[in-house]
């Protein structure tokens, strides 16, 4: 059963105009790989939409229209998306979706990519909005772009060639970062290395070296780092908001790294960076993000040696023994300035409209959301998905689980508790509290079939 947990980000623009008659697009049924040889050979475009799911049941239809409400089918709209480019449409919960997520670096839905046809991404837009302007202008951006001969996808060829003079790499970079690509340690060790070391005496060279999150002891890294009163200087007139973005971009950008080449050592010195932002602001709160940086490493690895006990560890320290009063009041507080460091989730793209709004949603949890309870929920099922018998790790998640269901009582957090138990072997509890969640699952308005299904296996002993 899917937990909650995953926060889906989604935009919409509020603006209130006027729908011409709707026409219905027409997708491409073909895989997108298929689709892009189609058109490479037709030398057409791709207009590619990821999609978020389908509205969940309940949901006001002033809530529908804010949310899913489009002006892609406009009259003035489909017509031009039609003639002009091959569509291909994915959803956020399906393989094919979340595929087509990873490879594009799509991070909030609706997400709009318009491909040159060789694939490359030239113009990447998102958020919903009734006004048909706003997708003319796109489609008017897309032309400009696609005829430029140094769009992103010549600048690919050139570098693929073997290009390296800085002031085309720093282009090169530039043109990836404003269609939402990243930036490789590779490149971005190539562009710095065509630098004389003095370049990284200008406020304005290190800002943009840090503004592409440079892999911590790489080279682009070092260099950048090497006037040491600049950084400081930087560190100090640059808003939050900024220095935020291009912190949490180092810091990501290391993990996947060290991920990548399973490096524990790089994945700690990511994680100390990490922590280091918290520096004589915080000790615990930096604790807490090296140790987050850490599992994240662990989990990505499977190695359940190391992962399991700081799990334990971490959730006991910073759950278990802190009152969940002062949890939430760091969750809100911390919520509230993730909102403020980073209006937009590709923040080297313009917003689509000044009338955009970011909405965060949960919709596998109905009401207002108790942030404690799920992470803690999340935390007592991952142990369970682990996969380990350890009878104390799974007793202390049952712990954590039973706490989760005294601070907001769901039905996922239920079933949550009744995998554990059954886990501990506890078969008469387990039932008895799947039928809470079926229960609880009526009182929510959610489909129970999910819920009756573990039951079935509980009863069967094939869970």
């Amino acid at each position: 059963m899917k937990k909650p947990g995953y926060w889906l980000l989604f935009l919409f623009l509020s603006l209130l105009v006027h729908a011409a008659p709707a026409q219905q697009l027409r997708f491409e049924k073909d895989s997108l790989d298929n689709v892009l040889k189609k058109a490479r050979k037709l030398q057409k475009p791709v207009f590619l939409l990821l999609i978020a799911p389908p509205p969940q049941s309940g949901l006001s239809k002033e809530k529908q229209e804010q949310f899913y409400g489009t002006g892609l089918d406009d009259a003035s709209v489909a017509p031009v998306l039609q003639r002009e480019f091959l569509l291909v449409q994915a959803s956020f919960n399906t393989p094919e979706g979340k595929r087509t997520a990873r490879r594009y670096h799509v991070s909030a839905y609706p997400t709009y990519l318009y491909l040159h046809p060789d694939g490359t991404v030239l113009h990447r837009s998102f958020g919903n909005t009734r006004d048909p302007q706003r997708y003319l202008r796109d489609f008017d951006v897309f032309r400009r772009k696609l005829a430029d001969p140094a769009n992103l996808s010549q600048l690919e060829q050139r570098y693929a060639a073997g290009e390296r003079e800085a002031r085309f790499l720093r282009q090169y970079i530039q043109a990836r970062r404003s269609v939402g690509a990243p930036i490789s340690p590779a490149l971005l060790d190539a562009y710095v290395g065509e630098l004389p070391v003095k370049a990284f005496d200008q406020f304005a060279e290190v800002l943009f070296v840090h503004e592409c999150g440079p892999v911590v002891d790489s080279r682009a890294y070092k260099l950048a780092r090497l006037n040491k009163r600049l950084v400081d200087s930087m560190y100090a007139v640059l808003p939050l908001a900024q220095r935020v973005a291009f912190n949490n971009l180092i810091i990501n950008n290391t993990m996947q790294a060290a991920i990548a080449t399973r490096d524990q050592g790089l994945a700690q010195q990511g994680a100390n960076f990490a922590r280091g932002s918290w520096s004589g602001k915080d000790f615990t709160r930096g604790m807490r993000t090296y140790e987050q940086n850490m599992l994240r490493y662990y989990q990505a690895l499977r190695d359940t040696t190391h992962y399991l006990p700081l799990l334990i560890s971490f959730y006991e320290r910073h759950y278990m023994a802190t009152p969940a009063d002062t949890i939430r009041r760091q969750r809100a507080a911390q919520q509230a300035l993730r909102s403020f460091q980073q209006p937009t989730p590709y923040p080297n793209l313009a917003r689509p409209d000044l009338g955009a709004t970011v909405v965060r949603m949960v919709p596998a949890v109905r009401g207002g959301v108790d942030t404690y309870a799920l992470d803690l929920n999340n935390g007592a099922w991952t142990v369970y998905t682990s996969g380990t018998r350890r009878t104390s790790y799974l007793t202390q998640a049952m712990r954590w689980s039973q706490r989760t269901i005294d601070l907001d009582p769901r039905a996922a957090y239920y079933d949550t508790l009744a995998h554990l138990l059954y886990a501990l072997r506890l078969y008469t509890e387990a039932e008895a509290t799947q039928q809470k969640a079926i229960a609880q699952a009526k009182k929510e308005n959610l489909p129970g079939a999910d819920f009756q299904q573990v039951l079935r296996k509980i009863k069967t002993r094939t869970l």
